[in-house]
């Protein structure tokens, strides 16, 4: 073979070896082995932790909040949501719960609903059942009774009984019985 021909057959054999070297190394890169996210959602530290890590994934602690449904020092939230494709060795970030929020519950019987919802907000106390009694001798709008009791410490469920104030029927019964003392 003749010498000027050499080099271009020798720069080709080069450039074809780096195109087939880059698209193996490529491949081998992009193609390594993805792994479905599992779901940690409720699930403990140690559990979350165990099952990520027989998939080839790992667990970071992002920090903890509160949350009512989920017990204390389980996992409520994970950064990559559970079924999503990753490659392995994918680190997951998760948030554990405090349990739920607790505040010492103030005294709000004898108190208009109104009035009671403005001082339970600001310790991030909500009012989410409300039942309805009469009563001859509290008015009508007014708390009879609330669960918890003032100064227990109590979360996010608080319960209230209020007044209907006196009975229609009760006054109508009333009102009857005046009727017959007056002889009408």
């Amino acid at each position: 073979m003749k010498p000027w021909m050499k080099i271009p057959l020798y720069t080709a054999l080069v450039i074809l070896f780096g195109i087939v070297s880059g698209y193996i190394t490529f491949t081998v890169l992009t193609m390594s082995r993805t792994i479905a996210v599992p779901d940690l959602v409720g699930k403990g530290m140690v559990e979350g932790n165990d099952l990520l890590r027989s998939k080839g994934l790992y667990m970071r602690l992002e920090g903890d909040d509160y949350d009512p449904t989920i017990p204390q020092g389980n996992i409520i939230r994970q950064d990559i949501p559970a079924g999503t494709l990753v490659k392995s060795g994918r680190e997951i970030r998760v948030v554990l719960s405090r349990g739920t929020r607790l505040a010492n519950v103030p005294d709000v019987v004898g108190q208009p609903v109104d009035q009671a919802e403005a001082l339970l907000q600001p310790r991030g106390i909500k009012i989410n059942r409300i039942a309805y009694v009469h009563s001859e001798k509290v008015p009508k709008g007014t708390i009879l009774a609330q669960r918890p009791e003032p100064n227990e410490r109590g979360g996010e469920q608080f319960s209230i009984l209020v007044s209907l104030g006196v009975s229609e029927k009760k006054n109508d019964t009333t009102d009857r019985s005046d009727r017959k003392q007056k002889g009408e």
